[in-house]
């Protein structure tokens, strides 16, 4: 009885002292302290990051995000690699170094390009000779400018650029001091309703998207639909065709992925506190399967985004229901083709025995050789016609083994009969009478009855 209560107390320490190493891990847990690097100050970038933090404090107070600025994409992934952030936020053309993984693909960003209305610029290739504001050096905007006219057949000796910094576009435009300007942004930016609203500039439309994949894959087609930046003059006045690129957020290997799958989670299952925090939070799409994408995924987004992966038979329970249902009527449809194939054969064996039946009862009643040897002749037919059959695979050859037990109880009536019929008919039957056979006066044997029995069938005559 005591060593019971000793183990049993001994298995309740060991449960409680689970119990508060699962705590302290995750006490340990909570004092994480991620760098996010955003993006320049009151840029889309720096504003969802400033949101995703507060977000991150109000549901998962354990997980902290400090949010750095920077001049954009480029300088993001230099701060990852060298250690001073965790959390970047990067446009999906940014190249991702060997160790930087995705932790999630956030909202679509548009490609802008603004042109002062008295400039004739109404297409990319309008560009030639004319200057055009880019962001500073370290942003992906610069970067994809120049890929972009590329395309177009331009390079940088036609296209004289000048850095301009966002909060300068407006004046720069204004004052005729670049004739354009190139940013990508996210769609329906205050600061792209800003300049469009208080300077005489227009939106040039970015065509040929599936063209430009053929070299940007990052790429894909987008649209600023009619009155994005303004309704009371439409501002497109039409919707816009342009190229888009999705934001994505990534950190490194030294960050614990179950930090990563805490702000995975919080991203995809906070989007109600997101959008309140932050409104481009709402354009963030859900994505079908992260995995597909061509990039790397970080460990701990893996797990969240396989968390409701269903079991290859549950997710394609339909499809392997709809092939199970066609297998079992395939397969009793050839199982009856089987059944009345078989039938068949069968009836055809069958028919075969009865007839060596039919002619074994004429070998019976053959009154002579001659009409012995007509069912001799039938006999082989049926016995050609049978393994005709059998080689056709009109019979089993199961059926077989009873043909053939009738077919030789058929060859013995024959022979039986053989040695006891006369050759032709009137001939007389030779008879034996005990041990031994009395012949006619022609030579053959003719019956004749013992004495005994021709006096007694004289007396009855009588």
């Amino acid at each position: 009885m005591r060593h019971k209560i000793a183990s049993g107390l001994i298995a309740a320490s060991l449960v409680v002292g689970a119990g508060f190493a699962w705590l302290w891990h995750q006490e340990h847990r909570s004092e994480r302290v991620l760098v996010l690097a955003s993006g320049p100050r009151l840029s889309e970038y720096h504003d969802f990051a400033q949101a995703l933090s507060r977000v991150v404090a109000a549901l998962e107070p354990r997980l902290n995000i400090r949010v750095i600025e920077t001049f954009g994409s480029e300088e993001n992934m230099t701060l990852l690699a060298d250690g001073t952030a965790q959390l970047a936020l990067i446009a999906g053309s940014t190249m991702l170094d060997g160790r930087a993984s995705v932790v999630d693909f956030l909202f679509p960003e548009m490609f802008h390009l603004l042109a002062r209305e008295d400039m004739g610029i109404t297409r990319v290739a309008d560009l030639r000779g004319r200057v055009v504001g880019l962001p500073p050096l370290g942003s992906t905007s610069r970067t994809m400018f120049w890929r972009l006219i590329q395309h177009y057949g331009l390079d940088q000796w036609d296209v004289k650029a000048m850095t301009i910094e966002p909060y300068e576009a407006e004046h720069a435009l204004r004052t005729g001091a670049i004739d354009a300007y190139f940013v990508v942004i996210a769609l329906g930016s205050p600061f792209i309703t800003g300049i469009l609203s208080r300077t005489p500039t227009q939106l040039v439309p970015i065509d040929q998207a599936a063209a430009l994949r053929l070299t940007l894959p990052e790429l894909r087609a987008g649209e600023i639909p009619t009155g994005t930046y303004g309704g009371a003059r439409p501002a497109p006045p039409s919707d816009l065709p342009t190229v888009a690129e999705r934001t994505l957020l990534v950190t490194t290997p030294a960050v614990d992925p179950d930090d990563i799958y805490d702000l995975t989670r919080i991203i995809r299952e906070g989007r109600q506190e997101l959008v309140a925090a932050e409104l481009r939070a709402a354009l963030i799409e859900p994505v079908e399967d992260p995995f597909q994408q061509g990039l790397p995924i970080n460990p701990g987004a893996a797990k969240y985004f396989r968390r409701d992966k269903p079991l290859f038979v549950v997710r394609y329970a339909e499809t392997m229901g709809f092939l199970l249902s066609a297998g079992m009527l395939i397969a009793s449809t050839l199982w009856q083709i089987k059944l009345r194939s078989d039938r068949r054969a069968k009836n055809r064996a069958d028919n075969h025995n009865a007839k060596i039946i039919e002619l074994t009862e004429q070998a019976q009643n053959a009154k002579n050789r001659r009409e012995l040897d007509v069912v001799r002749q039938d006999l082989v037919a049926t016995f050609k016609r049978v393994f005709a059959d059998l080689d056709e695979d009109r019979i089993t050859p199961t059926a077989i083994q009873a043909f053939t037990l009738a077919w030789y109880t058929a060859i013995q009536v024959i022979d039986h009969r053989q040695t006891i019929l006369p050759d032709e008919p009137g001939e007389e039957v030779p008879v034996r009478l005990g041990a031994r056979t009395v012949g006619g006066g022609d030579g053959r044997g003719i019956e004749r009855r013992p004495p005994s029995q021709a006096s007694g069938e004289a007396e009855a005559a009588a």
